[in-house]
């Protein structure tokens, strides 16, 4: 196996664990929904699926190092590498220092083309639908008037509001932007109370992030897009944004003031509105409408003392998924290590042998070519190491010190290590008299 091949095995097993650790997460908290409906704020069934977002977005259950290979260190100039194979063939007559060929790119090269290309399918449809809407929607963008804008400044208590624009392409209102946020309300003429809700709403959208982590959403669905629960994680996930969006807006209104926002929502729904990812529209799903009124007419306050009881189990339950998946990965790692045949394995230790070589003295070291030589049961019993250097008489100091990090790192005698080095400039002459 290359150091290619090796490097797209380990991203495949690293996407294959945060995709399964995020899916396992994602179907305990679809498992808990039912019970903790209508017991816990809506706000937190929100902000609990982040849980799920950062499992499939970070590998927190496992800890990987790639054997990737340092351009500087393995490939110096005038072809070193043909040079010191050159000469390591001259003084070994062993096949088990020949570097097997690969015509063919192996499973694991194939499975990370197909998926690198997918993720990027996925998110460069999603970023192109986004840049396409937001380019129709600005050449017709119209600013609101005064009154409207007068409403928006004193909702947000602020001097600079919410930029606010109106639209005849728009059928709902929506929040879109993410470095400078907007409001594009449609091209009509609204009740100063339905007004006012809606841009609470949108307001509430901004404060609270939620365009931040609507790309969030979208990354995790390029990103494991291959994974057909991801694609039902985000349709929820955008359902309990709107929950607690609501929630947060009412959370100070009286029975009649709830009432009014509800038949603003219902005013809202009547209109349709094409789906566009990576916007916040008041109102996206005609299907939903029923369960956002009544968590609204049911809207009620919740204790401290719960929502800190709910966090804490609900954190328990993520750390011991955590770990549960953390174990798996292990010892899939180990597992999976012992598919590798004995010469991919030291291929791999003397590419990471030579990288570390190069990182320790990289002052002094332009490369490092390690060859092992080792038993039929894997035990090393030999080291040729051949360094490029840019001392022209390096001390003593300098090549025992390289010699002593060979013989820690491998746990062998110092007596069985050869070391040859060469400087840069004898190298480079040496090359050109062989052109």
């Amino acid at each position: 196996m290359t150091v290619g091949e090796a490097y797209c095995a380990e991203i495949i097993k690293l996407l294959f664990s945060m995709t399964f650790t995020g899916s396992i997460i994602s179907l305990v908290l679809f498992f808990l929904k039912p019970v903790m409906k209508g017991k816990l704020p809506q706000s937190f069934q929100y902000y609990m699926w982040l849980s799920a977002v950062t499992a499939l977005l970070l590998p927190l259950s496992r800890i990987i190092v790639i054997p990737k290979t340092d351009a500087s260190a393995v490939s110096p100039p005038h072809d070193i590498a043909r040079q010191i194979s050159d000469a390591v063939s001259e003084k070994l007559a062993n096949p088990a220092f020949v570097m097997r060929p690969t015509f063919l790119p192996g499973t694991a090269v194939i499975l990370y083309a197909i998926w690198q290309s997918g993720m990027i399918l996925v998110l460069g449809f999603h970023i192109l639908c986004y840049v396409s809407y937001v380019r129709k929607l600005s050449r017709h963008n119209i600013s609101a008037d005064q009154k409207e804008r007068g409403l928006a400044v004193r909702l947000s208590g602020k001097k600079k509001a919410l930029r606010l624009y109106k639209n005849a392409m728009v059928n709902t209102p929506i929040l879109i932007g993410f470095f400078r946020p907007a409001v594009i309300l449609p091209d009509r003429k609204y009740e100063d109370v339905k007004l006012r809700n809606i841009l609470l709403h949108e307001m509430t959208h901004k404060k609270r992030h939620d365009i931040f982590i609507k790309w969030l959403l979208i990354l995790a669905g390029a990103v494991h897009w291959f994974n057909p629960l991801v694609y039902f994680m985000r349709r929820e996930m955008n359902k309990a944004c709107e929950l607690a969006c609501d929630e947060f807006v009412i959370k100070g209104f009286d029975r009649n003031e709830m009432q009014q926002y509800g038949d603003t929502l219902i005013a809202v729904a009547a209109d349709s509105v094409r789906k566009i990812p990576l916007l916040i529209a008041m109102f996206e799903d005609k299907k939903n409408l029923k369960e956002r009124l009544g968590a609204i007419m049911k809207h009620k306050r919740y204790s401290k003392r719960t929502v800190i009881a709910a966090s804490v189990i609900l954190a328990t339950v993520m750390c011991v998924i955590f770990g549960i998946c953390a174990l798996f990965s292990a010892q899939d790692g180990y597992a999976y290590m012992d598919k590798y045949s004995l010469e991919d394995k030291m291929q791999i230790k003397e590419s990471e042998l030579g990288r570390a070589l190069y990182h320790y003295d990289k002052e002094n070291i332009d490369s490092a070519i390690v060859h092992l030589q080792y038993s039929d049961d894997g035990e090393i019993t030999r080291v040729y190491t051949y360094i490029t250097g840019r001392e022209k008489n390096p001390d003593t100091e300098m090549l025992s010190g390289i010699i002593a990090f060979i013989s820690e790192d491998l746990g062998l005698d110092i007596s069985n290590i050869s070391l040859d080095y060469i400087d840069a400039e004898t190298l480079t002459l040496r090359a050109s008299v062989g052109e």
